[in-house]
């Protein structure tokens, strides 16, 4: 029988949202953030890309499951798993799935209130790309949070563009997407620009930028920095738990065998541990980019906003 929602207090949370494009480091960056002693990282959830749970489950996509992946989030399956039944093994993650069906009426919002409930009082770190996929996203999200707080994070353009192809590359061999390198670039100045139109009405208290490429390469200050404008500790303790981002209970893919796999980055998850990474020195075309001067253009010029020559 269907449960009925549990009213709400839209202010009684204040997660933190890293607001991103796929292919940005995210998976590690905010999982570093979420080892803070005060914070609790959490896998995509993707709870406000569709307005109900049970709209997020039928949008599994075919070449998906025939990957063998079960649940269009598996992040949620396996955060639901840990936080109501105690751990992510197979057992678990079957009364997680039962969990949410029981509740597919329900709205994101209403089953993130029941996970941070879990973790209070740490602060609540989610990632999901999904969240700034669209508007329609980005305002369930801000609505049924007014107390949130926003970490945008940036990556060069041209690495997230490469990084993209060579995710495709990897993950669904053979498949290619019509329009690339085009297609990856337009994404990225859309979804930018759509944080960056959301960010202006927000106050400092609220809204941080940073760079992944930065955390990645000078961790200790940027940490701390992202820990100050949380009003967290900035201590040695505090900065040292969140340069380990391999001790979280998401840092690793899952149970194969259940169909709830991933819930971060692939290649993150193999391999949680934080390096140093290159920087393009300028904003470049990809090779192949033709016969779209204004598509450029306009990465040019959220490129310069985000701080990128």
């Amino acid at each position: 029988m269907p449960l009925t929602p549990p009213s709400r207090d839209p202010s009684r949370f204040a997660p933190v949202f890293v607001l991103t494009t796929a292919r940005s480091y995210s998976s590690v960056v905010a999982t570093m953030v979420g080892q803070h002693p005060d914070c609790a990282s959490l896998p995509e959830l993707k709870l406000f890309a569709y307005p109900t749970v049970g709209e997020l489950e039928a949008s599994l996509p075919r070449y998906w499951s025939d990957r063998g992946i079960t649940h269009r989030s598996p992040g949620l399956v396996r955060a639901v798993a840990l936080l109501e039944f105690g751990d992510q093994l197979p057992d678990a993650l079957l009364l997680a799935r039962a969990w949410l069906r029981a509740r597919s009426h329900w709205s994101g919002a209403h089953v993130f209130d029941i996970l941070m409930s879990r973790l209070s009082p740490r602060l609540a770190v989610e990632k999901s790309p999904e969240n700034v996929a669209d508007d329609y996203a980005l305002t369930r999200l801000a609505s049924a949070y007014p107390r949130a707080r926003y970490l945008h994070l940036t990556r060069h353009p041209v690495s997230t563009q490469r990084s993209a192809a060579e995710h495709l590359r990897r993950t669904v061999p053979g498949v290619t997407v019509p329009g690339q390198p085009m297609s990856a670039i337009a994404a990225w100045v859309e979804t930018h620009s759509r944080i960056l139109r959301f960010a202006s009405s927000l106050p400092k208290t609220r809204y941080m930028r940073i760079k992944a490429e930065d955390v990645l390469n000078h961790p200790g200050s940027s940490l701390s920095s992202i820990a100050a404008w949380l009003g967290l500790s900035t201590s040695s303790e505090a900065i040292d738990a969140m340069m380990h981002p391999e001790s979280s209970p998401f840092a690793s893919p899952g149970a194969p065998a259940t169909g709830i796999v991933g819930g971060n980055d692939p290649a993150f998850l193999s391999d949680p541990i934080p390096r140093t990474v290159s920087v393009l020195p300028s904003v470049q075309p990809p090779a192949g980019l033709e016969g779209n001067s204004s598509l450029w253009q306009m990465t040019l010029d959220v490129a310069a906003r985000l701080g990128y020559p």
